[in-house]
């Protein structure tokens, strides 16, 4: 399924909780350098109400799929509308390049979830500031409670 085929309704809110996230995760990536997992129940105005770390901060080795997994875990047993997971990764981009990406996860209380990279990128000398480039769409699943 096509992110388009969502109703419109569904896709603007997803939207909105992607980009109100992104603006939060900026200031976290350039204080720290990288966004450790974390799974967020949204409340109806699209702010994050509860926030769970999915990883301590002490451990620099950062596996997406294993917080993911948690994540649908603690989803399914947990009363919710919209929920959303994300933490800095790496994809690639064109033939060998591996970029760094925020992936972001937004899951609706239907079964409905959307998966987004984010690549981002460190610009200024003394000064790190964080520069996003596009998302990438990957895909809608229909019920990510029977995940693989």
């Amino acid at each position: 399924m096509e992110f388009g085929e969502l109703p419109p309704q569904m896709m603007d809110a997803f939207m909105r909780i992607l980009n109100n996230h992104l603006e939060v995760a900026q200031v976290n990536l350039e204080n720290e350098k990288v966004l450790f997992p974390i799974l967020a129940f949204i409340n109806r105005d699209f702010n994050a109400g509860q926030v769970v770390p999915l990883q301590p901060p002490m451990n620099s080795q950062i596996n997406s799929e294993a917080s993911l997994d948690v994540a649908v875990q603690i989803l399914a047993n947990s009363y919710f509308e919209r929920a959303l997971f994300s933490c800095s990764t790496k994809i690639k981009s064109g033939a060998s390049d591996i970029i760094e990406a925020i992936k972001t996860v937004i899951f609706d209380a239907s079964g409905m979830a959307v998966t987004f990279f984010t690549p981002y990128r460190f610009k200024g000398l003394f000064t790190k500031k964080i520069t996003y480039s596009k998302n990438i769409f990957d895909g809608v699943t229909r019920n990510f409670f029977r995940r693989g």
